[in-house]
């Protein structure tokens, strides 16, 4: 399981730094936005980083919630589609632990039981909690290990890249294979398995838009360690374990 951990830490990297490449389609990776009022009828009031816009959805959205979105222009108007609400563990972007690929492999490499030892991490920064925001976060990361899901939180240079890796081991038609979900603030969800075939590895991944197809098969060819990518969409991805609003209202 460890090398498997460490072949999807690989897979998470390689997307968030592809995302960073200057090319031709991340002008269509998904928007993230907020809902901030409700007019009559289909227009809201939302807001895209800094600027707020007013616009039209058929789907009912909730106010003050957190959407992926698709940007588009039509007749020179600004139009969004494919709206998408984003999990409860992405409603505060102040994480007060964050994981970068230097540390995860650091983990990965000195652990033999990845989910004992991060059990023992967890309750030693409990105990030194300096907000309730900060014991809810690292309580639900505790909680998720009692679900045998483990819960990354990953963290990179650009901050508004930042998201979660969560793995659980699973059994599918007797075959061994590692279950992931990985969500970042700008690409969506992703969801799949890894297994280990007689030919080599096997990758299984569904994304929420074409756009981050389109991203993961240009850039997975560089992974050599994987001899099989089967990518397709999804858009009704759910996290393997996510963070509910009871203890996430706690920060306050």
């Amino acid at each position: 399981m460890i090398k498997q951990m460490g072949q999807l830490n690989k897979v998470q990297n390689t997307l968030q730094n592809a995302s960073n490449k200057p090319t031709q389609f991340n002008a269509t990776l998904p928007m993230r936005l907020e809902v901030m009022e409700k007019y009559q009828g289909v227009r809201y009031m939302v807001k895209i980083g800094n600027v707020a816009m007013e616009t039209k959805s058929i789907k009912d959205l909730e106010v003050g919630g957190k959407y992926w979105a698709m940007m588009g222009k039509n007749n020179g108007s600004i139009t969004l589609s494919n709206l998408i609400k984003q999990p409860s563990m992405l409603k505060d972007s102040n994480i007060p632990l964050k994981l970068n690929a230097d540390v995860i492999s650091q983990f990965l490499k000195e652990s033999d039981n990845p989910f004992d030892v991060l059990k023992q991490f967890l309750g030693e920064k409990m105990a030194s909690a300096e907000s309730k925001w900060e014991f809810a976060f690292l309580s639900h990361m505790l909680m998720s290990l009692k679900h045998k899901v483990l819960t990354l939180p990953l963290n990179y240079e650009d901050e508004s890249k930042n998201g979660f890796l969560q793995i659980r081991k699973k059994k599918i038609k007797e075959q061994e294979t590692l279950e992931f979900y990985s969500v970042f603030a700008n690409l969506g969800a992703t969801w799949g398995y890894l297994y280990k075939m007689d030919f080599g590895v096997r990758l299984d991944i569904f994304v929420m838009y074409e756009s981050v197809a389109r991203l993961l098969k240009n850039n997975l060819h560089e992974l050599e360690f994987i001899n099989e990518t089967n990518i397709a969409i999804n858009t009704d991805i759910v996290p393997l374990y996510d963070f509910s609003d009871s203890l996430l209202d706690l920060e306050g």
